[in-house]
């Protein structure tokens, strides 16, 4: 063991021990601070010496150090080795820490689902409105106290006095020029995580990036590796299947985005398709916000072996019916073999644990004889409980929007 930490531990356990836990609920100073709590000499380094001290003269009733500051400087001290914690977001940004990170403010929905997945949902203080608005969020049925918490937003952007209010030790936001001025405008901490979150999984800023690096923010490092380590298993499972299929045996498939769209606004990249082995008839297209619009004559063109639609929004315009009573279509191979099928999806951003749920629900439409024994809704329930924490998620979703396929 560290001999810093027995120091700390031999010598003052049970303040050490008494402190860190009271730093998880008590609140944090209203104005941030970028400097280390109980750094005597402002060298930005927590010393031995400095945390004795330090602890010594909170015990006695001496000096200006709060509880927060010595049980935050002991944290500092055993996790960061005494110095702020600098880290490099998404958008090449450098950020750093002064304090231990026990408040959180979301600025973007992809952050809810981070934090979530990474079991620091306690830690969040207020979030971005579209969390308290979306009724379709998986995370906030397992997290349903998130869309209780102060709005942190105005229009389409963060609302920075609101942010201040809430008195985060660190924001997550997802746009990186806005990232900049809000960390400008509001003295805290402003990370940038990458958008491309739930859109892929090993690229940079992908998934497995975004864990690693909020995990490390948040110090759940090895939750993190434990997610990443669960998600590629079951990816790589779907894939030892799917990647078997010959290619002239693998289907062409057509995204539609759903919602209220019409059926010619299309995702060129589903990484969920990807994996259950499909073509992506739309891909290479260029995208806006992840999405193309194409004419009807051009899905006629691509002649789709099967249709997917995103149903993420109970009560959407865009069903089945409406596709498959489209005269113009009515010659399309997946309308004329009743091809057309649901995912789930998600709106504001994607969601890991969706994504590689609908990769199996996709595996097991598009193939059905090479995979006779998946239980989608079992798969389903382990994964959003896995991410999320909560029992039968994947089955109350399936109640909740009562559209979507299921197998006896």
């Amino acid at each position: 063991m560290d001999p810093r930490v027995l120091f700390v531990k031999s010598i003052f356990f049970l303040f050490v021990v008494s402190s860190i836990l009271t730093v998880t609920s008590s609140p944090a100073a209203a104005v941030y601070e970028n400097k280390l709590p109980c750094d005597l000499n402002g060298d930005n380094i927590i010393t031995e010496a400095e945390l004795s001290d330090a602890i010594c003269n909170y015990m006695l009733d001496r000096g200006e150090n709060t509880l927060d500051d010595v049980g935050d400087a002991a944290c500092i001290y055993i996790q960061w080795d005494g110095k702020p914690l600098t880290i490099t977001d998404h958008y090449n940004r450098n950020v750093t820490l002064y304090r231990p990170v026990e408040r959180v403010a979301l600025c973007s929905t992809p952050s809810v689902r981070i934090v979530a997945s990474l079991g620091a949902a306690d830690k969040v203080v207020g979030v971005y409105q579209s969390i308290i608005d979306d009724d379709g969020l998986i995370v906030t049925r397992a997290y349903p106290d998130l869309r209780t918490l102060p709005s942190l937003s105005s229009g389409t952007g963060a609302n920075p006095e609101a942010v201040i209010a809430v008195e985060p030790d660190v924001v997550f936001y997802s746009a990186a020029s806005e990232a900049a001025d809000l960390q400008d405008s509001t003295g805290v901490p402003v990370v940038a995580l990458g958008a491309t979150f739930g859109l892929n999984f090993t690229d940079y800023a992908g998934t497995y990036e975004v864990w690693r690096l909020a995990g490390l923010i948040l110090n759940e490092e090895e939750r993190a590796e434990d997610l990443i380590d669960y998600a590629s298993g079951k990816l790589n499972t779907l894939t030892s299947v799917t990647s078997s299929i010959p290619l002239e045996d693998k289907l062409d498939a057509y995204i539609a985005t759903g919602g209220n769209n019409d059926i010619t606004k299309c995702a060129p990249e589903y990484y969920s398709l990807d994996v259950a082995g499909g073509n992506n008839v739309a891909a290479g297209l260029p995208t806006s916000w992840g999405s193309a619009t194409v004419n009807k004559e051009q899905i006629i063109a691509w002649d789709p072996d099967v249709i997917f639609i995103r149903y993420y929004q109970i009560g959407q315009s865009l069903t089945k019916d409406a596709v498959t009573d489209d005269t113009v279509l009515s010659e399309v191979s997946a309308i004329n073999t009743s091809s057309v099928h649901y995912v789930r999806g998600s709106s504001n951003g994607m969601d890991p644990a969706i994504e590689i749920v609908d990769s199996y629900c996709m595996a097991k439409l598009m193939y059905p004889d090479n995979f006779l024994s998946l239980d989608v809704e079992a798969e389903g329930n382990e994964i959003y409980k896995k991410f999320y924490g909560v029992d039968n998620l994947y089955s109350q979703m399936l109640d909740d929007f009562d559209v979507f396929e299921r197998w006896n």
